[in-house]
């Protein structure tokens, strides 16, 4: 999976050397490499996205693993982030590098992207700087491009480990934060639910992940019965926003 820190819109010095040691803390190998695994994964959780000859933007893409996937399918990858190693890899790749700060880019990129992702990390932003973001790529995405978020289920209980267990997470998100979090802004909800499960390789591995995934699956039921509630109890969730066309917005 990408997962890594943020491509920020600001952060104070004292926040940032969090980050230092980020790379080796999440335990990245080489960078801007991916196995078939991850290709897997990414394959099942982009699978109602544009990528190939698509303008894609990766914000926070960390380990690269995801933008280099992306450009064997054929999409034309752009990058923005704050970890210098992750950058002079991103370089090296020939990935077309963004300003931490999108909304530095946004006039420049009007209407340009196709899909942008960010795989865990708008959790690391406050909710003014989700603001920000969420204005910038109303601007940057073309009319029904999609930007893919994945996140801690802060609905969740078992969201708390994904959650808690990174200090540079500032907030708790999830379908009904994030709808309030786009109103006023040119998006809509096209889906929500649980992390794509990829069933790997080899039948021990497959078995086990669909034994999980059945367990899983009678506990929300189980959770949403008891508490009268209809949400995924997953720790991690995927949302996929669509950028509305002027007559949607206008409407």
């Amino acid at each position: 999976m990408a997962d890594g820190p943020p491509g920020r819109l600001s952060e104070p010095a004292a926040s940032r050397s969090l980050y230092t040691g980020y790379h080796d803390w999440k335990g990245w190998g080489a960078l801007f490499t991916y196995d078939a695994e991850a290709a897997g994964y990414f394959s099942g959780e982009l699978r109602d996205v544009v990528l190939s000859g698509a303008r894609v933007l990766e914000i926070g893409f960390g380990s690269g693993s995801l933008l280099a996937w992306a450009k064997d399918q054929g999409a034309r990858v752009y990058g923005a982030e704050i970890a210098g190693a992750s950058i002079k890899a991103a370089e090296q790749f020939g990935v077309t590098l963004l300003p931490a700060d999108l909304s530095q880019a946004a006039s420049d990129y009007c209407d340009h992207f196709d899909t942008v992702i960010a795989f865990d990390v708008f959790e690391h932003l406050s909710f003014a700087e989700i603001d920000a973001a969420l204005t910038a790529l109303g601007t940057m995405l073309r009319p029904g491009g999609r930007l893919v978020l994945r996140f801690p289920n802060g609905q969740s209980p078992f969201g708390l480990q994904p959650q808690m267990g990174d200090p540079t997470h500032k907030v708790a998100l999830s379908r009904s934060v994030m709808e309030l979090l786009i109103a006023g802004h040119s998006f809509k909800i096209v889906r929500y639910g649980p992390s794509y499960v990829h069933g790997g390789h080899g039948m021990g591995k497959r078995l086990a992940r669909s034994v999980r995934a059945i367990l899983r699956g009678l506990i929300s039921q189980t959770l949403n019965f008891i508490y009268a509630t209809n949400i995924p109890y997953d720790p991690v969730v995927v949302i996929v926003l669509e950028r509305a066309g002027k007559d949607e917005v206008s409407g």
